[in-house]
């Protein structure tokens, strides 16, 4: 049976800047960037499911459904010890985390049973999704290996899709593909792109696209792109092979235009200008014939969210 989002007329809506928000407004401390620490106390995760919540809100209120992540971007083997956290607890917490999100489904539908949620189980990349670090340091294999854990436990708790986020190493995402082909979820690949339209490597994103297709026999349900602002990417967009723009189903802008270097330097959420950013995503979606999810990422909040499904959706 195909997931509501793959058949809808309108797109669904995914979430925002979860994460900034909860560094940036609400004061608390992530280590390693990671959502998943926000599950370990009470007061995280009534902040995460007020989030949640609220998204969901807004997917309702535009007539549309919405795909809710898991906190676990970065729960993968690989991050256990930056966390300081064992194998075995990380594990834990990803169980904890698509268990977490289910309660909420559940507690959405039943004041609002129309409202369709889709469990988006996510991983993302095994190093800091800033560092460019060459396909010839880690095989497909090893690959594999460090996520093989992480989505088996996903997908034994019950997520409907695997999405890699803000991905810039070919490698990693071929391992997911696979994984996700082994363990039959569908699974969506999304590519952390540069204030130029490139990845960190400098690889298109055509080619990047077009590489892990051939690698994985097309398997993939769709492609996304993530962490940039949507300005940055209308001109690759043009210039892209249409046979590959349809591949694209999932976009997430950033909230500024700034680049990945100056948003890790500051102190300070750079909340962009909203008008501009719903302008660019609003030219970005008629390029994307494929388009099955749309949301924020970082700097975007609530505000960002609403104008977005106001404007983009209708």
């Amino acid at each position: 049976m195909a997931l509501p989002h793959l058949t809808s007329a309108i797109p669904f809506l995914t979430e925002a800047g979860l994460e900034t928000t909860a560094y940036h407004t609400y004061k608390i401390d992530l280590p390693c960037s990671s959502g998943t620490t926000l599950l370990t106390s009470e007061s995280g995760r009534e902040l995460v499911r007020s989030l949640y919540k609220s998204y969901a809100n807004i997917a309702a209120s535009s007539g549309t459904g919405i795909l809710l992540a898991t906190r676990t971007w970065r729960a993968s083997s690989a991050w256990a010890k930056p966390l300081n956290y064992s194998e075995d607890e990380l594990r834990d917490l990803n169980y904890a985390a698509v268990h977490f999100l289910k309660q909420v489904r559940n507690e959405v539908n039943k004041t609002n049973p129309a409202v369709r949620i889709v469990l988006d189980g996510v991983v993302g990349p095994l190093r800091d999704a800033y560092e460019d670090y060459s396909s010839d340091e880690i095989s497909v294999d090893s690959a594999k290996e460090a996520y093989r854990g992480q989505i088996r436990t996903l997908v034994e708790e019950g997520v409907e899709i695997i999405s890699l986020m803000t991905v810039t190493n070919l490698h990693e995402a071929i391992a997911v593909v696979e994984l996700s082909k082994e363990m039959q979820i569908p699974v969506a690949v999304s590519f952390s792109l540069e204030s130029d339209g490139k990845l960190l490597s400098g690889l298109s994103l055509e080619n990047a696209i077009q590489t892990v297709d051939k690698a994985t026999d097309g398997y993939t349900t769709y492609f996304g792109i993530n962490c940039v602002h949507p300005a940055r990417i209308l001109q690759p967009l043009e210039n892209m092979d249409l046979d590959v723009r349809q591949r694209i189903g999932l976009i997430r802008g950033n909230a500024s235009l700034k680049s990945h270097e100056e948003l890790d330097n500051s102190d300070t959420l750079d909340r962009g200008h909203i008008p501009t950013f719903v302008s660019a995503l609003k030219q970005v979606l008629l390029l994307l014939p494929g388009i099955r999810v749309v949301g924020g990422c970082c700097g975007t909040d609530e505000e960002h969210l609403t104008a977005l499904a106001q404007q983009c959706l209708s």
